[in-house]
């Protein structure tokens, strides 16, 4: 057995937290997909501890082979995540890990692909959810509630260090010894603060909900904006009078039924009359309704202002009403006060 270094450490310390991380998940339902893709993590870890400290080296190295599969899981776990239905098809992403255990001994060339591969899945991963955030932005009001922007750029940075270590790997005959464990301990510490990032943030997030994607793929044929003028003119007129934007967690099918419009009618008007998705729509409203009160002096405070305006979520209500106003709830206050 070969002593132990820091990078091996590290390694142990991510079969521990993968490990807590996929238990915790695994209780939250929606989430048992990245459970099991944090379980393959820590699997993956082990056997590459196991290896690089001699205990498993003289038997098979299977390391390299977790490289390739960690691209394709990552990608069914976030379809799994944003609750689209796995089907046996799906599966035959993983397949093409199967023959390369046959030629795991060729390390170099394993990796290489393997890096690759997951490049490009890191790319179908992000594409898949960038189009779930732009789904919830057309149905629900609290669409920020349930994005997964961060786990976007979680996937981006970890395939531009993947790409990066790669560079290293094929440059080990030309480094020394020490610059090598580096470069090791530098990607094995990305890959434990990554998950611990998808760990925290899920644990804290919500249940995403099921969506009518279907809609979304409707929506992308827009027909002219002066067809659908005089019915967001009708819909801006009731939401204003009757003031539906205070009503929290407001989605497009709440809207149709309130107003006995069609969901797609509402989606198509609001998208080309109002050049804007439904949920920035709605929560333009509530950021005006909030500035009136400011403006007219209301003592009340932001969480109450905030809440009667519809929003349930505070990290919500901030980023919307500096993305409308360009100042943080506390600095338009705080103008105002005489």
């Amino acid at each position: 057995m070969d002593s132990l270094n820091f990078v091996n450490l590290i390694q142990a310390a991510t079969v521990g937290v993968s490990i807590l991380a996929s238990l915790l998940l695994w209780r939250k339902g929606t989430f048992d997909g990245i459970a099991l893709l944090l379980g393959l993590i820590a699997f993956a870890t082990l056997v590459n501890l196991l290896e690089e400290t001699g205990i498993t080296r003289d038997t098979y190295i299977i390391s390299p082979i977790f490289i390739l599969l960690f691209g394709p899981a990552g990608y069914l776990a976030s379809k799994h995540l944003t609750n689209e239905k796995l089907t046996k098809r799906d599966w035959v992403h993983i397949l093409p890990a199967a023959p390369l255990l046959l030629f795991s001994s060729h390390v170099s060339i394993v990796i290489a692909i393997g890096t690759i591969w997951r490049l490009i899945y890191a790319y179908f991963t992000a594409t898949l959810l960038t189009k779930y955030k732009r789904t919830l932005d057309e149905e629900r009001s609290d669409s920020e509630e349930f994005s997964f922007n961060w786990l976007v750029w979680v996937i981006v940075v970890m395939a531009l260090f993947n790409l990066i270590d790669l560079i290293r790997l094929n440059s080990q005959p030309y480094i020394s010894y020490e610059l090598n464990i580096i470069g090791q301990g530098i990607n094995n510490s990305v890959w434990l603060l990554a998950v611990m990032i998808i760990a925290i943030k899920l644990i804290e997030q919500k249940s995403p909900p099921t969506l009518a994607q279907a809609k979304n793929k409707e929506i992308s044929k827009e027909p002219a904006p002066e067809n659908y003028l005089s019915t967001f003119a009708e819909l801006d007129k009731l939401i204003t009078i009757n003031q539906w934007f205070l009503k929290p967690r407001l989605t497009l099918t709440d809207v149709s039924e309130l107003s006995g419009l069609q969901t797609r009618d509402i989606s198509r008007a609001i998208n080309t009359v109002a050049n804007k998705p439904f949920n920035e729509y709605i929560n333009e409203y509530r950021i005006k309704h909030i500035c009136q009160a400011l403006d007219a002096g209301s003592h009340l405070t932001l969480t109450r202002l905030y809440t009667d305006a519809g929003f349930s979520s505070k990290a919500s209500f901030n980023k919307v009403f500096k993305d409308y106003t360009s100042m943080t709830p506390s600095e338009y206050k705080s103008q105002n006060k005489v």
